[in-house]
């Protein structure tokens, strides 16, 4: 495609010299009646090229004044070269539209003629001298693509005096980011986004902290697990809460009732205080339920501790019942163990219970 610089070649002025020669009858210093643009005009006097600013002075495109008066009979020579007429309707493609406008404050347009230096302009490339920065803009679509050919490494590099200070690359048809050895790479093929050397683009294990003392990000978000000092399924949390929930009791009845549990992974903890009000004369075992998640099957070994008041057969121990939500009492002996029974309670009103307990979740 032919096209010309500025404007079509009709309106482009012609770049040939022009010649003019005096001779000079008496003396004079000045030479009259010239055409020329200021800057581009050499003076001969006598075959020898005078200085410009020095032996003559050429400011007004029409005169020329020497600083030494010429002779009679000395032969003085003027030659000067058109000036180029460039357009700023911009670069005509031959088109039905003007491809590339270069504007008055020296910003350099492609596909748009007007610059506003700001993100709402027209769609186009911006190259501004005005503002001193490139800026793409496209409707509907990207508006720039960078692309590597032929082998893995750096797509964009960025710098800050003259040093490299970051890269954004390809890796095995991935992309990556970062500086050094400190660098994401995105991988769709896991659908995963891990930590990489950007020099190579390879993966970085265990050299990249997310964060640091100073700077640490806020809240993190998962719907999976945290793989904490190893990647086993051992070192996997997979859940942390906490709450409230309400015991209560098999038979009789729960004047006070609140409970709170910490869980983290499958480990939960809980404290229960209950004021527990019931039918003394009944020799079953006092047994409180409602935990906050069913027990593990290898939960019977669990256990926890209580305080009470208002039982003749102290318990010192705390059962959680396999594969349940239900505990029970027990107090030792010398030489044996047993259940904490509704009768063991001497108060007519009430025996309050304090209880801490930990225990596996299934």
């Amino acid at each position: 495609m032919a096209g010309y610089i500025g404007s079509a070649a009709s309106v482009v002025s012609s770049g040939a010299e022009r010649k003019k020669t005096f001779t000079i009858t008496g003396a004079t210093t000045s030479l009259t009646g010239l055409n020329y643009t200021v800057g581009k005009v050499h003076v001969f006097q006598n075959g020898v090229r005078l200085v410009d600013g020095t032996d003559y002075t050429a400011t007004n495109g029409t005169t020329i004044t020497l600083t030494a008066a010429a002779q009679n009979g000395d032969n003085v020579v003027v030659i000067s070269q058109a000036s180029y007429q460039v357009a700023l309707s911009g670069i005509d493609d031959q088109s039905n539209a003007t491809a590339i406008t270069i504007d008055s404050n020296e910003n350099v347009l492609v596909g748009t003629t007007s610059f506003a230096g700001s993100f709402n302009d027209p769609a186009g490339i911006y190259l501004s001298g005005q503002y001193d920065y490139l800026q793409a803009i496209r409707s509907g679509g990207a508006a720039a693509g960078f692309s590597r050919n032929s082998s893995d490494g750096a797509i964009l590099n960025f710098g800050k005096d003259g040093t490299t200070v970051g890269s954004i690359g390809a890796k095995s048809g991935d992309i990556y980011i970062g500086t050094g050895d400190t660098g994401v790479r995105f991988n769709d093929g896991d659908n995963a986004v891990y930590a990489a050397n950007t020099t190579t683009g390879g993966a970085s294990d265990g050299n990249i902290s997310l964060g640091v003392s100073a700077a640490r990000f806020k809240d993190l978000y998962l719907s999976g697990g945290v793989y904490l000092g190893g990647t086993g399924s051992a070192n996997k949390l997979d859940d942390y809460e906490t709450g409230t929930f309400t015991p209560n009791v098999d038979t009789g009845s729960i004047d006070i009732a609140e409970g709170a549990y910490v869980k983290v992974g499958d480990l939960v903890h809980c404290t229960l205080t209950v004021g527990h009000s019931m039918n003394a004369s009944s020799s079953s075992p006092i047994q409180f339920n409602g935990l906050p998640f069913t027990s593990s099957n290898a939960s019977d070994g669990s256990h926890g501790t209580v305080f009470c008041r208002y039982v003749n057969n102290f318990p010192n121990a705390v059962q959680v019942m396999t594969s349940n939500t239900r505990i029970r009492l027990w107090a030792s002996g010398s030489t044996a163990f047993s259940t904490i029974n509704h009768n063991n309670i001497t108060s007519a009103t009430y025996a309050l219970f304090y209880i801490g307990l930990t225990y596996r979740a299934a």
